[in-house]
């Protein structure tokens, strides 16, 4: 496979024991939300496992986001109305790339190196993109996006 400089292939990603919870809204509001699904967890006596990761499941033209949070626990059941369970979340065939510093301004960019991959090498995209943020509360953000080639469908 061809990469960009900054893209790498992973073979899959997975977690065990994820609570999630898809709802859309303004941009902006990202860490309201996020403290609002964390803290809905936290609240039942869950513990949380980490690491904590989203999914972008639209184009956000009018800073509007459709997105699903996860977030791995200690626990394996889990029951809170408004979230969903999975005992298992994997992904396989993936590019992936890192961004450090500035979230929000080079994260189009990085979409756009992912993208710029996939096409170069004729494979389709599977899933949106993954953003997956380190357990230790580092300064960067692993972005993930799953690929097909049509032979594989």
């Amino acid at each position: 496979m061809r990469l960009l400089p900054k893209v790498f292939t992973v073979e899959k990603i997975g977690f065990q024991n994820v609570v999630s919870k898809r709802t859309k809204f303004y941009y902006s509001e990202m860490e309201k939300h996020y403290q609002d699904f964390v803290s809905g967890i936290t609240a039942e006596g869950y513990s949380l496992k980490g690491p904590y990761f989203y999914s972008i499941n639209n184009v956000p033209t009018d800073e509007m986001i459709d997105i699903e949070m996860f977030f791995p626990i200690i626990e394996d059941t889990f029951e809170i109305k408004g979230y969903q369970f999975s005992s298992y979340f994997e992904i396989n065939q993936l590019v992936k790339t890192i961004i450090v510093g500035d979230f929000d301004i080079k994260t189009e960019q990085a979409y756009a190196e992912l993208l710029a991959t996939l096409e170069e090498n004729n494979l389709n995209v599977a899933t949106p993109f993954y953003h997956v943020f380190p357990k230790n509360g580092s300064e960067y953000v692993n972005l993930y996006l799953g690929y097909y080639t049509d032979s594989s469908r």
